[in-house]
């Protein structure tokens, strides 16, 4: 009924409607995000300060959030320092309203150019907004479109944005064809690749949904179990594209892929079964064996290990 409702207030209310009606029914999620943000940067001032004081292994990169959903930020800047950034420039595909994407840390307080493109004419509108406030002063270019990402046209709408060749950073979330779509990139280069990975298909598995240029997780299954591709699978299609699997995040949402070329010692050897991490939130409600259950008689393309 409530897909029902926001179906029907999509076709009747126009955009902007929505999108201040949203704001204000998710008050309550802004104060908390308020909050974790504070707690966000008092654990980056700590750590800079008291590190021997952190639990955990000293060696690992440091999680936190920004503007990411969950500790992708953390992660993402270390990698930078590590690899370096000499082309400060970014894609994000499957950004929502841009409150929690991968890249916002990038180009709204570290003054990177980049594209964000989002399927949901709402959740662009607002990323839009967002943008606008937040580079009222600034230089930098972050440009937002609104459209939805197959791999017939991803090339053409990352051209169309400005961007060819080498970039810093190359992210995808679009809760489907995650796998076909980064396969698919030939425009630009990234150093480093945020995507994320399905959980729910285990440590062992290499398998991706099949490639479907309408694919819908919600319409597919109604678990939301069922998209995307296993982290070994990604792992093996990194290696065929020329990119190191380098770290997941601890909510077993997102893996960081680095470009062979730049990717330093301390990250070699790095593999799927070593990093794989269960997802956190889906863990809550359901064991690793239900997850699966529901979803095993659905179709999916085995991927093969890369030839040299």
């Amino acid at each position: 009924m409530k897909d029902l409702y926001r179906s029907f207030m999509r076709r009747v209310a126009p955009p902007r409607l929505l999108a201040r009606v949203r704001q204000l029914s998710h008050i309550d999620d802004r104060f908390r995000e308020t909050e974790a943000a504070r707690a966000a940067l008092a654990s980056i001032w700590l750590r800079k300060e008291h590190a021997s004081l952190f639990a955990g292994d000293p060696g690992d990169p440091p999680e936190f959030s920004i503007y990411s959903q969950n500790g992708e930020d953390g992660v993402l800047l270390w990698l930078l320092e590590q690899t370096g950034a000499e082309s400060k420039t970014f894609v994000e595909i499957g950004i929502e309203d841009g409150r929690e994407c991968n890249t916002a840390v990038l180009g709204f307080l570290l003054g990177w150019d980049g594209l964000m493109i989002e399927a949901d004419p709402v959740g662009a509108d607002s990323a839009r907004r967002l943008a606008a406030r937040l580079l009222a002063r600034k230089r930098n270019r972050v440009a937002i479109r609104q459209s939805f990402v197959t791999v017939e046209n991803i090339n053409e709408l990352i051209a169309a944005g400005g961007f060819r060749g080498e970039i810093g950073v190359l992210s995808i979330d679009v809760d489907g064809v995650d796998y076909w779509l980064w396969e698919a990139v030939t425009v630009v280069q990234p150093r480093v690749v945020v995507i994320e990975y399905n959980a729910t298909f285990g440590p062992d598995m290499a398998v991706t949904v099949p490639y479907a240029p309408e694919f819908s997780a919600r319409r597919a299954h109604a678990s939301g179990y069922y998209h995307g591709a296993s982290l070994a699978a990604l792992e093996r299609l990194g290696r065929r594209l020329g990119y190191d699997l380098a770290h997941v995040e601890s909510a077993g949402v997102n893996a960081f892929f680095v470009r062979r070329d730049i990717s330093p010692p301390a990250l070699a050897g790095r593999t799927a079964a070593w990093l794989f991490k269960p997802h956190f939130e889906r863990a809550k409600s359901a064991t690793a064996e239900q997850q699966w259950t529901a979803i095993q008689h659905l179709p999916l393309t085995d991927v093969d290990e890369p030839t040299d």
